[in-house]
């Protein structure tokens, strides 16, 4: 007999679920904003349309970039076992995103052998699909992973390479060597990479990509499109209409857009 559990995601902007992990198995589905998801080492951009797996005993925090709204199936090891052994994301295909949702009013109540088959195909839909580049190496150093915090929370930061490593408490050789060293980027490539992926929260809310552009750190509309177009090998402009984008029925009210930082 298998009884499955599922959860309601709602989260308001900003808010952080500390570092905890689960015996079992979890299946992220967003269907409104964003989540930074960090497990061991890694950052995920989990955003509107992406349907995410944690392994059982996987420990991640979560912060939400914007009201969020989704669900989570959470599956035994036996079920799980059909999954990769390590955390992944992906999109969602319209298919994904109703079983899922269909799946999930099951919960509580042992799985026909109907309902059973309609996970094992949702398991095999996602065992299917590609990972897009939605995550973010973090280095372990605890002075440089300060540093890369402070930048994912704030992408419009000017403060130089210098700067950062003075505030941490480091010298500018030392920082070079460690990021590259426990990132595979120098620091430079992962700020851009980290505002790039910053990026995508106001993008799927629909705000103007000039905006955007400033509000992440670039200095021109061209140089984040150009950022944009070699991280995910399309414009700004189009990364939303070339993939599935789930909208909740009852999401969360779209927030008013900030006022973007420009450069002097």
């Amino acid at each position: 007999m298998m009884i499955l559990r599922s959860e309601r995601l709602l989260h308001e902007k900003k808010h952080l679920t500390p570092w905890h992990h689960h015996a079992e198995g979890q299946i992220y589905l967003l269907t409104h904003g964003m989540m930074a998801l960090e497990t061991a080492g890694r950052q995920w951009a989990m955003t509107a349309g992406s349907v995410g797996w944690l392994p059982p005993h996987c420990a991640h925090q979560a912060l939400a970039c914007g009201n969020v709204a989704g669900w989570i199936l959470y599956l035994g090891e036996q079920r799980g076992a059909a999954l990769p052994e390590s955390p992944r994301l992906s999109a969602a295909t319209t298919l994904i995103q109703a079983l899922v949702e269909r799946i999930a009013q099951f919960a509580g109540q042992p799985l026909s052998a109907s309902q059973q088959r309609m996970l094992q195909v949702l398991l095999d839909e996602m065992h299917a699909q590609e990972s897009p580049p939605l995550q973010l190496p973090l280095p372990q150093d605890m002075r440089l992973l300060k540093i890369a915090r402070a930048l994912l929370n704030e992408p419009a930061g000017d403060r130089t390479q210098r700067e950062w490593a003075d505030w941490a408490g480091l010298s500018v050789r030392t920082l070079s060597r460690r990021f590259i060293g426990e990132t595979g980027m120098t620091f430079s490539r992962w700020r851009q990479q980290a505002r790039v992926l910053r990026s995508l929260e106001p993008l799927s809310r629909g705000e103007p990509v000039g905006q955007i552009a400033g509000d992440c750190g670039y200095d021109n509309v061209s140089a984040y499109i150009a950022a944009f177009r070699e991280r995910f090998g399309t414009t700004p402009g189009r990364y939303f209409t070339q993939r599935p984008l789930a909208t909740a029925p009852d999401a969360p009210r779209r927030e008013t857009a900030p006022t973007a930082h420009r450069r002097e």
